[in-house]
């Protein structure tokens, strides 16, 4: 099975990068394949809604493979003006329904202030329904995110990393039960 990790961040000092990479290390410990999809790497177009999908360009072509080539997904955001990353969401438009049809997505989103990031969850819980994966029950919010984790990227908030293992473990777990049968 592989996981593919969609970094929606775009800073340098991510917290949002820091609460995947914990999420991700109880993926790697369930069995699963662990692969990062970092936006700030990826320099994509914008989406304008074109027919022509093609004419975006190799960019949004070796995007769309890579989603089609995971067998679920662990995505993170920090909420910007109670929503996800404008990059994420242009990511998401790139990408469209089909490499993610029928595939679990697990959620989480960092916020600079106390109440949170639960906009930006319920916001990326809507459209991962919408492009048809299957949305992970268990979801996190890591409020005052500059203050969650120290400078190696360790959760210090108590609980947080318990949080992030338990996220990680549950996708791998509810991808293979949705896989039924099939060899993930």
């Amino acid at each position: 099975m592989k996981v593919l990790a969609i970094v929606g961040s775009m800073s340098i000092s991510s917290t949002t990068r820091a609460a995947l990479a914990v999420a991700l290390k109880a993926v790697a410990e369930a069995g699963a394949d662990v692969e990062w999809l970092d936006l700030r790497e990826m320099d994509l177009p914008i989406c304008d809604g074109r027919d022509d999908e093609c004419s975006y360009g190799d960019r949004v072509v070796h995007l769309k493979e890579r989603v089609s080539g995971a067998d679920a997904f662990l995505v993170g955001s920090p909420e910007y003006y109670g929503s996800m990353s404008g990059a994420l969401k242009n990511a998401i438009d790139l990408i469209g329904p089909e490499p993610m049809k029928g595939k679990m997505a697990g959620l989480l989103a960092v916020a600079r202030g106390d109440a949170g990031a639960m906009n930006t969850l319920n916001h990326l819980r809507h459209v991962f329904r919408w492009v048809g994966a299957w949305v992970l029950p268990t979801q996190v919010s890591v409020p005052r995110a500059q203050d969650a984790f120290d400078q190696a990227g360790i959760p210090v908030r108590d609980g947080l990393e318990e949080e992030l293992y338990t996220l990680g473990t549950e996708l791998v777990r509810y991808s293979r039960l949705l896989a039924g049968g099939r060899k993930v």
